[in-house]
């Protein structure tokens, strides 16, 4: 099974985010983008890493750009390459071009979803990132 760190301010986001992860993974939950990146450094020192990170982008304390660019040097730190690094799935209300852009570019994200998070979009995503298999047809 999956591990997924969800990184959100809003508790019944956060919650919900949950909920819709339950059948693919064991999901940890942070409140804000400082407590994310405690969590991640926490897990892959231990030897368990997270398999998908859902960041918001407007969080306090660190915010979801901070927060990506931190694990990113984390990883680096490890020895761990961009393209063996965690999949980060940026979770913004913006849905603009250059928020997009902005979400892949400046936070090496994987995916951008829009909030409220829609949960076949999620489904959607997580196939599309190889994190579970493909809807049989």
């Amino acid at each position: 099974m999956l591990r997924c760190l969800i990184v959100e301010d809003d508790e019944l986001s956060r919650e919900l985010l949950a909920l819709q992860m339950e059948p693919y993974a064991l999901c940890d939950q942070a409140e804000n983008g400082l407590i994310g990146v405690e969590r991640f450094t926490s897990a892959l020192k231990a030897g368990h890493p997270y398999d998908l990170i859902l960041l918001d982008i407007m969080m306090p304390e660190m915010d979801g750009l901070e927060a990506a660019k931190a694990i990113r040097v984390c990883e680096e730190q490890h020895g761990i390459g961009i393209d063996k690094g965690v999949n980060i799935v940026v979770l913004s209300s913006l849905s603009t071009p250059h928020d997009v852009i902005q979400a892949y570019v400046a936070a090496q994200s994987a995916a951008h979803l829009v909030k409220p998070v829609q949960p076949e979009k999620l489904v959607k995503t997580l196939r599309k990132l190889n994190l579970i298999p493909a809807e049989n047809t």
